[in-house]
């Protein structure tokens, strides 16, 4: 075991961590960087950067539907969902130099790869590495919430941690939660060519403004979306082929069947494995409790980006 003191330790290598470390590195404070899984956190690899590429090809195709509105006669597009796979994961190739660990050693930033855990306030482990920092930094982000629903861990299903590591095409595509990510990827597949359910157990789109919300689902019903608002779904269940979902709405019972199903219902602070108490930071289920200054309640210690609950942006974490 090998011990470092720095002045900046910062856990997570996500938008909050990775602007937190390049800026202290290039204040000329001695920092490390830890992350446990990809540099470049959600945005990059599950986040902002495939579920903008993955719409993008959705558009090609819908635009090639709709082109003979504008007399140019295409016809029906023929989509190569393994290509569609290789695109998105170009596009990450390309940025993902920028988050690397190359460019952030150059910024003068030690990067660790390994599981951070503390074991006093500001003293951490990682891998072989012990660690004393002045301040430290928590930017671990946030991670999928899955349902406690009968039968979900008996059946496959995609998050948005993992949906696009996907390259075959669903022929139905379930989705569990009617929030930003399951309408996004809902409408990226049926344009590719999926059938699409959506299952919500309240309203959809609850955090927007009605009246668009209203359009925006107006506009996915066009495109062939089915949406089932208020159902709660009783069980999930393998059925041969794919997933059955046992939905309760209006008193009734209901089965939808699918081949594939995405679970896209809300996201959790990522704090599990930090073990938090042993620093004394105080957390609850929305996340790592901090002042206006974003100070925990530990001296030295602080939390930014998704860990802290609030929007779960890209640019409030950065």
């Amino acid at each position: 075991m090998s011990d470092l003191a720095v002045d900046m330790c910062v856990i997570g290598a996500g938008a909050a961590g990775l602007t937190t470390a390049a800026i202290a590195a290039q204040l000329g404070a001695r920092t490390v960087l830890i992350e446990r899984a990809e540099m470049g956190g959600e945005c990059l690899n599950t986040g902002c950067v495939p579920s903008k590429a993955l719409p993008a090809a959705a558009k090609a195709a819908l635009i090639t539907r709709i082109s003979r509105g504008f007399g140019v006669t295409c016809g029906e597009p023929t989509v190569d969902f393994a290509a569609v796979h290789r695109h998105v994961r170009g596009v990450i190739d390309v940025i993902a130099p920028h988050d690397s660990v190359e460019r952030f050693a150059g910024f003068g930033v030690e990067v660790i790869q390994a599981e951070a855990r503390f074991v006093a306030p500001r003293r951490i482990t990682a891998g072989n590495h012990a660690i004393r920092a002045r301040r430290v930094v928590i930017a671990t982000g946030s991670e999928p919430v899955v349902p406690p629903i009968p039968g979900i861990d008996s059946v496959p299903y995609f998050t948005n941690e993992t949906i696009f590591d996907n390259d075959q095409l669903p022929r139905h595509l379930l989705i569990i939660g009617a929030g930003p990510i399951g309408i996004e990827l809902a409408q990226a597949h049926r344009r590719l060519g999926a059938a699409v359910t959506i299952i919500e157990a309240d309203k959809a789109m609850p955090k927007d403004d009605p009246e668009l919300a209203g359009a925006l689902l107006e506009c996915l019903a066009e495109e062939g979306i089915a949406i089932r608002q208020t159902a709660a779904i009783e069980s999930a269940e393998p059925n041969g082929t794919g997933i059955a979902l046992t939905v309760e709405e209006n008193g009734g019972l209901s089965r939808i069947d699918g081949s594939h199903l995405l679970v896209a219902a809300g996201r959790k602070p990522r704090v599990e494995t930090l073990d938090l108490d042993r620093a004394g930071v105080k957390y609850g289920k929305q996340g790592i409790t901090v002042d206006r200054r974003l100070r925990t309640t530990a001296r030295g210690v602080y939390a930014v980006g998704d860990v802290v609950g609030g929007p779960r942006f890209t640019h409030v974490a950065g």
